[in-house]
């Protein structure tokens, strides 16, 4: 059976292999040239999101939504190569947005391979329904040795609002963080 991933054109150029880096991911290669990433392999890549400046700049936005399973999530990207990814405040202002549930000073500094990451997450209450809430986990990787890094904003949710969810605080941070520490910019 083919993966959602390889069934759709334009998320098909992203991956590199028909064949899974792990099990459940294939290696998703910028088209920028600036990094790669373990990506999902039943997401889909939302072409009308998707846009690039030069070798500079690129936003992804991808997901998957399991109904039988009653659970979605979706992935927001912004890659940079300039300087300005070294104003590590301002960047993770830009990547809190517009949520007032989080500062700068929340993030978790640490590092993988060649990377700084600075992690943080945060539960969206939205409305009184049972399942009326989404999980936030946000990444921006730095590399050390040169002014490449990315934003990501891994988001889930459950589907219905009226049926069981078993959203696993745990499991969901997990994936999060599997997506951002396999974070490789190409030199």
């Amino acid at each position: 059976m083919q993966t959602a991933a390889l069934q759709d054109d334009f998320t098909k150029e992203f991956i590199t292999s028909k064949e899974e880096t792990e099990k459940g991911y294939y290696t998703f290669k910028s088209n920028v040239g600036g990094y790669t990433m373990l990506y999902p392999v039943n997401a889909v890549m939302d072409q009308t999101y998707y846009q690039y400046r030069g070798q500079e700049y690129e936003a992804i936005y991808f997901g998957e939504g399991r109904e039988e399973e009653n659970y979605g999530y979706s992935v927001v990207g912004n890659f940079e190569d300039r300087k300005v990814t070294q104003s590590i405040d301002s960047n993770l202002d830009l990547l809190i947005g517009s949520t007032d549930l989080l500062t700068p000073q929340d993030f978790e500094k640490y590092t993988v391979e060649d990377n700084d990451v600075y992690f943080a997450e945060y539960r969206q209450d939205i409305n009184n329904d049972k399942n009326g809430f989404y999980l936030h986990f946000l990444g921006y990787i730095k590399s050390q040795t040169t002014d490449k890094a990315i934003s990501l904003e891994y988001s889930s949710t459950c589907i219905s609002k009226t049926e069981e969810c078993n959203l696993d605080l745990t499991e969901e941070r997990e994936r999060a963080k599997k997506i951002f520490h396999s974070v490789r910019f190409n030199p």
